[in-house]
């Protein structure tokens, strides 16, 4: 197809609000916003009213019902299971922010429904991400939360049993409730192991998303360590040809200095990157590439772009869905990153 993708947006939280409506309408050649759907509807009243858009739904069913939508973006909280394979039944294009589904088994459905970089010399790898609350990284921004609330400013995290209580209710309880029970099965009881899994689905898996692409497949988890209430993970993940990668996420709730590196060893280069807040717009990706000749050593910083990630994610949605382009990231590929963490949290102590 050619001309404007109408797209109609199922979710109008602090992401939606912050890149993908903006975008949407910014890039208004390729994209006609046609609609938004979200289950609060003093949020999206308030969304909607803030960017004058007139068509909207309370129910999600009733917006994919609509044939003259050609896709859409969905980013509402929660599970993605439902929502998306209700979206495949109704014949749309598919923007699915993380995660696909909660469980392996909701990811196993959707790719049944649905349908490398290569570094040399390596050695060993290293992910590391220092997390702090979400209040933080939100803090230059204003997002509506429905009712006339706006959020902006700093955001007092609370005490750490605050956070720990809170994260718990969000990443295990209520609507995913059960689908945590079904994937920690006869440890569904273990308050960390609940937190632990949460964090691994809805946080941790864009560090997945990385490994994988960096890496290739992995041929096991060596070992999974969930500690200090399920806000510390620390795994060692086997790769083909005696490699080892490590993924560290360690929740450290009041200091704003988000921190998400990746480092890579061999014998004779090193390679370390290190990515900004998600939340900090069009801030660059430093990478830092070492190495030697003999007795010679150097070391050399790149400034790869200031592109934002996500404007042209939804610019490559629009070329594949225009050009009939295969996406580089497949549900095929969210289905090994859901085994990975069910396999994860099996071996996790």
């Amino acid at each position: 197809m050619k001309g404007p993708l109408r797209v109609g947006v199922i979710g109008c939280g602090a992401i939606a609000q912050l890149s993908h409506i903006p975008y949407l309408l910014e890039y208004d050649e390729r994209f006609t916003l046609a609609a938004v759907s979200d289950v609060s509807p003093s949020l999206l009243k308030a969304v909607a009213d803030r960017y004058r858009i007139a068509d909207r739904y309370e129910d999600p069913n009733d917006l994919l019902t609509r044939k003259d939508i050609d896709a859409v973006i969905i980013c509402h909280s929660g599970s993605h299971y439902a929502t998306l394979m209700k979206a495949l039944e109704a014949g749309k294009h598919i923007f699915c922010e993380k995660p696909v589904g909660w469980n392996l088994r909701e990811v196993e459905e959707v790719a049944a429904r649905a349908g490398q970089r290569k570094i040399p010399d390596l050695a060993f790898a290293r992910i590391t991400v220092l997390h702090p609350t979400n209040e933080l990284g939100l803090s230059p921004h204003r997002i509506r939360r429905g009712n006339g609330v706006i959020v902006e400013g700093h955001v007092d995290p609370g005490s750490w049993e605050h956070q720990v209580s809170m994260q718990r209710e969000g990443m295990s309880g209520g609507a995913v409730k059960a689908l945590v029970d079904e994937a920690l099965g006869p440890r569904s009881g273990d308050a960390r192991l609940r937190l632990g899994y949460g964090t691994l689905t809805l946080s941790l898996i864009h560090q997945v998303y990385m490994m994988f692409g960096f890496l290739g497949e992995p041929l096991r988890v060596v070992s999974a360590e969930i500690w200090r209430e399920g806000m510390s993970i620390h795994v060692v993940v086997e790769f083909p040809g005696d490699r080892r990668c490590t993924l560290d996420w360690h929740f450290l709730s009041h200091l704003k200095d988000y921190r998400e590196e990746y480092a890579f060893y061999g014998n004779s280069r090193r390679v370390t990157m290190q990515l900004p807040s998600p939340y900090f717009l069009n801030f660059p990706s430093p990478v830092i590439v070492q190495g030697g000749e003999g007795e010679l050593a150097w070391e050399k910083k790149v400034t790869v772009s200031y592109d934002e990630a996500f404007r042209n994610e939804l610019l490559a949605f629009y070329e594949n869905v225009s050009d009939g382009k295969r996406p580089a990231t497949t549900v095929d590929d969210a289905l090994k990153h859901s085994r990975f963490i069910q396999e994860v949290i099996d071996a996790a102590r």
